[in-house]
């Protein structure tokens, strides 16, 4: 059964269509979780290193006025210290997870969006043939179509790339998060037990 020509040409000219406008949301997509995703991991993390800041602070203050009380000895200097250095871990931390997570959101979101570049000209030369392109010759047509390959093998190399930076970027803020979630509260209990002793 001979396929109709013109059947042909609608059919590839709605895939290329609606192939653009699946690599058209996919940017939209990108553009808008990219946004959110870092507010609420900027939002979150910012306070943590904000309050981890300020516990340091406070705690340099209660120890002047532990040091200006007379006739008193500061006991366990060395747990206030402990308590410093691992809540000024959780400011780094807190600090770093930020900008990670905003990189992972980024490479994320650029993996599907150059995937869907892919697959939007692997679908133009696969298409190619089935399309009426007036004053177009053979040998223009076959130029065509090697373009949009070549654009494929292009966008898949950079989805590739940017799925390594996901990867290297989830680890990372996994980690980095992990350490400021689990540093915050145990410097705060390392202050408590400083307080604790020189009550």
């Amino acid at each position: 059964m001979a396929t109709n020509p013109f059947l042909a040409a609608q059919i590839a000219k709605q895939n290329i269509t609606d192939a653009g406008a699946s690599a058209k949301a996919a940017g939209q997509k990108y553009d808008d979780e990219a946004v959110r995703v870092r507010d609420k991991g900027d939002n979150f993390y910012n306070s943590l290193a904000l309050f981890s800041g300020g516990t340091v602070a406070l705690s340099i203050t209660y120890l002047g006025y532990l040091n200006s009380t007379p006739h008193r000895t500061v006991s366990c200097p060395d747990v206030l210290i402990a308590s410093w250095i691992v809540l000024l871990a959780c400011v780094v931390a807190s600090l770093f997870f930020v900008l990670f997570n905003a990189s992972y959101a980024h490479y994320a979101r650029l993996r599907i969006y150059m995937t869907q570049l892919k697959e939007y000209n692997e679908m133009l030369v696969q298409e190619m043939d089935n399309v009426n392109v007036v004053n177009s010759t053979a040998a223009e047509k076959a130029a065509e179509k090697q373009r949009y390959a070549d654009n494929a093998k292009v966008r898949e190399q950079s989805a590739k790339l940017a799925e390594k930076w996901e990867n290297i970027s989830s680890r990372t803020q996994s980690v980095l998060g992990w350490t400021a979630r689990t540093t915050f509260p145990l410097g705060l209990a390392l202050l408590v037990v400083f307080a604790a002793k020189n009550i």
